[in-house]
């Protein structure tokens, strides 16, 4: 206990708020147990305090012993410190001598490093030197002194002397002979375009139209190096004629297709920009001659229409009606080929044929002038523009190009400035189709083409970066396809055939064939200039660049026609309003389907779709928007149409019966129909009619938003032609139980009739429950045999009602009824009820 209450002592006094008095509460509860340990407490606490007396006693003495001991140490380290600092400086001032002493020693050292790095640099910059100028003197070589130039080392020598003078770009300024030898490389450069363009043009069109395009100073530059290259071989041998020197000069040797390709070879190593100025001209100088002939502005014979005729029909000749079907013109000569007309159909053209090639009557003759040229083009080049160029879609991109712009001038508004060039064609809409149809099978025409034997890429599809490789390791071109699917072939004249026919077949074959002739003929004429099978196939190597995707053709010249659609448009809703006239006195019904609808329903949507599939065989843009909005005009008016066929209403005192306003009963104000005997069949079938043509309008606004360009799927929505005719359906159903009211009419006579106040027996149900029975059963089952079920159902439910309200009304308008009138009464409800209740599941 006293070791414990030690403990406790200790561990208490430690405590900053020690309280004894607490401490004794704590531990002693009671004062007996306080007194009884007292003793032993007080002694515990006296032994703990002669053990710190004792323990701080000897603290304080042995720090007194060491206190001098440590004034010592702290000396002799202040001492250590003053030592360590004197012999650091001592090594500082010693590193300082002996880097100045290594300084003197490799002085001389350092001169023959820096003598060595700059005979380095010179020594290279004399290499390059050396290089450059030896490169720019073989390029001189093989740009003046050879003849032909040697296009084939130019071709690297260009890349060479390029990349030499970029070293010595700093010493342009600065150094006469550096700028001169630029200067002189500069000339080299724009003789080796300017050469490589005379060269093709001396190809393509002779010497003298090749100087009549070229500029005076390529004109002067080619005549002078003829000049000298002349006297040269005259004075060589020993005779020198000045006139025929001048003659000759002006005559050119055309250049070989293997030093064309290597030209172009030049013209890469010139630069993208050199290249791209190179197809550009190119393209202009081919198609010159087209825009001469086909200009508008250099043919305005086509422009203008004559007082006395109509869509360039013959004067005094009544107008034809204008017809979809398109004639194809029977002529053997290449100007006019055979075409297709949409559909198939071929009928004769009601326009007369317009002289003029520039009229859109003579389209074909553009296409067929460059197929023409096309053709000779690829005779007189062969093999030489290298793929990556996309040489062939560059010039038909630019003949596209230059066809949608002559359009748009014969298209040319009745008040513009070149109204003088508008075509007199432009609202014949039998020759505005069959040009659009010609335009857009020629630039599928030249799609396939252009996949087919040059592997060109188009960007027409999202999967279209993404080229799938050959066997062989070429890009596999896409096959063009038509509307259906089905892939197509085209002779030469442009028509399109099914890949799969026979005569598609044909066409392949003989493609095949003379691809493999011209094939052969290139390797003999090879062989007969002494060239190896080896450097045959060497010849024109797959060059080492990236086919990039180009741009579509479909499109560039047909959009042209896309603003000026109108007539065709106003003739397709005029053959349609032409239909509804008919439809509105046709009453011809259709059984076979599950509702019987009337025959004009169906002929107007097959004529829709015939529409569509004509329009999108054309053209998916704002052409087909537009006929989009004439089909919705001709479907409102389609649905008065059928509003039209119900009975003419009754007002006034003719919709009473017996006094009663049945008009707001029926949910009208005041309009009551009466329906001739057998004329509820023509409601039902107006009724069946609206329902079949609105789930077809569901189906036609599917149909036009996925054939349509992707910039209208959004606005195509027919909510509005469906709600029209769900109204005609919701008319309908009320002039069914109008007209059915209105024939019970002579039984509320009779009910009328009767003097209620006066009967006494109490018989059989009445005669005009009776009569009531008999025009309300045959109505309701033929309505049945017609009607959808959810139709004839809300015909029954507004039945009921409205004859239960006009009921109830006749009732309240009898003055007296006496007991055994309401007996009767009673009886006559209730069978009335019967029937009302069996009115759903009547039968005949």
């Amino acid at each position: 206990q006293s070791s414990s209450s030690s403990t406790t002592t200790t561990s208490s006094s430690s405590s900053s708020a020690f309280d004894p008095i607490d401490f004794l509460n704590h531990h002693y509860k009671t004062e007996s147990s306080l007194i009884t340990a007292l003793p032993s407490l007080r002694s515990s606490l006296n032994t703990r305090m002669t053990k710190l007396d004792e323990s701080i006693s000897t603290t304080i003495q042995k720090q007194a012993d060491l206190a001098d001991l440590t004034l010592y140490d702290v000396s002799r380290a202040k001492t250590s410190i003053i030592e360590l600092h004197q012999r650091i400086t001592t090594v500082q001032s010693k590193a300082r001598q002996s880097e100045k002493a290594v300084q003197e020693i490799t002085r001389e050292m350092k001169r023959l490093d820096y003598a060595k790095k700059h005979l380095s640099k010179t020594i290279t910059a004399l290499k390059r030197l050396h290089m450059l100028i030896h490169a720019v003197t073989q390029l001189r070589h093989c740009v003046r002194f050879c003849d032909p130039p040697d296009y084939s080392n130019a071709a690297n020598l260009v890349d060479a002397t390029q990349l030499l003078l970029g070293h010595f770009e700093g010493y342009m300024h600065s150094v006469e002979k550096m700028r001169m030898l630029k200067n002189d490389v500069e000339d080299m450069r724009v003789e080796l375009n300017d050469g490589i363009m005379f060269g093709f043009r001396v190809v393509g069109f002779g010497t003298k139209v090749a100087l009549e395009k070229s500029s005076e100073r390529v004109r002067k530059r080619v005549t002078s190096n003829r000049k000298n290259k002349l006297r040269q071989q005259e004075q060589g041998q020993g005779q020198e004629d000045e006139q025929y020197i001048e003659e000759t000069s002006q005559m050119s040797t055309p250049l070989p297709p293997f030093i064309l390709s290597n030209a172009c070879d030049v013209l890469d190593a010139l630069g993208p920009k050199n290249r791209s100025d190179f197809i550009k001209t190119f393209a202009k100088d081919h198609l010159e001659a087209y825009n001469q002939l086909f200009n508008p502005h250099n043919n305005t014979s086509a422009g203008g229409r004559s007082s006395s005729t109509t869509g360039g029909g013959v004067a005094g000749s009544p107008t034809p009606k204008p017809s979809f079907k398109i004639n194809a013109r029977s002529s053997s000569t290449p100007d006019s080929p055979t075409g297709m007309g949409i559909g198939g159909d071929e009928i004769e053209n009601p326009s007369s044929s317009n002289p003029n090639p520039a009229s859109l009557d003579q389209i074909e003759r553009r296409y067929a002038w460059y197929r023409r040229m096309i053709r000779e083009l690829d005779e007189t080049f062969p093999k030489v523009f290298p793929q990556h160029w996309n040489m062939y879609y560059n010039v038909t991109y630019a003949f596209l190009t230059s066809t949608g712009k002559h359009l748009l001038l014969l298209f040319s508004a009745k008040d513009s400035p070149d109204k003088h060039l508008r075509d007199r064609d432009v609202e014949n809409v039998t020759v505005l189709l069959k040009a659009l149809q010609k335009t857009m099978l020629f630039e599928k025409e030249m799609t396939a083409w252009l996949q087919r034997e040059y592997n060109t890429q188009f960007l027409d599809d999202a999967d279209a970066q993404n080229v799938n490789k050959s066997p062989n390791g070429q890009a596999a071109g896409k096959q063009l396809v038509g509307e259906d699917g089905e892939a197509l072939e085209f002779d030469e004249t442009g028509k399109a055939v099914a890949a799969a026919s026979a005569e598609g077949i044909r066409i392949k074959y003989e493609r095949q064939m003379k691809e493999r002739k011209k094939k052969e003929e290139e390797a003999t004429k090879a062989r007969e200039a002494g060239l190896s099978d080896e450097l045959v196939q060497n010849r024109d190597p797959v060059k080492d660049r990236a086919l990039k995707p180009v741009p579509p053709l479909i499109g560039v010249a047909s959009t042209a026609f896309d603003k000026y659609m109108k007539p065709y448009i106003a003739l397709e809703e005029q053959n349609m309003d032409d239909q509804l006239k008919e439809s509105a006195s046709d009453k011809t019904v259709d059984n076979r389907g599950e509702l019987p609808v009337f025959t004009s329903s169906t002929a107007l949507f097959l004529y829709i779709k015939n529409s569509i599939t004509r329009c999108t065989v054309l053209t998916k843009g704002k052409t087909l928007f537009l006929l989009y909005r004439a089909f919705q005009n001709t479907l409102r008016k389609y649905a008065k149409v059928l509003a039209g066929k119900y009975p003419s209403t009754l007002a006034g005192a003719a919709a009473a019966i017996s006094g009663i306003n049945i008009g707001g009963l029926t949910g009208g104000s005041n309009v009551v129909y009466r329906i001739p005997p057998g004329e509820e069949t023509t409601v039902c079938y107006v009724i069946d009619t609206c329902e079949y043509c609105s789930d077809t309008v569901e189906a036609l606004q599917d149909l036009i938003a996925d054939k349509i360009e992707d910039k209208y799927k959004s606005k195509i929505d027919m909510s509005g032609e469906q709600e029209a005719f769900h109204d005609v359906t919701a008319k309908g159903i009320r002039v069914l139980v109008s007209g059915l009211i209105q024939r019970t009419e002579p039984a509320f006579k009779s009910l009328s009739g009767i003097n209620w106040s006066v009967m006494d027996i109490v018989g059989e149900e009445s005669s005009y429950v009776r009569s009531m029975h008999n025009e309300i059963q045959p109505f309701v089952v033929t309505v049945k045999k017609l009607l959808p079920n959810s139709y004839f159902r809300s015909f029954c439910d507004q039945f009921a009602t409205t004859f239960t309200n006009a009921f109830y009304s006749a009732i309240i308008k009898c003055k007296r009824i006496s007991e055994s009138g309401t007996q009767q009464l009673l009886l006559d409800v209730y069978n009335l009820k019967t029937l009302l209740l069996r009115v759903p599941v009547l039968e005949s």
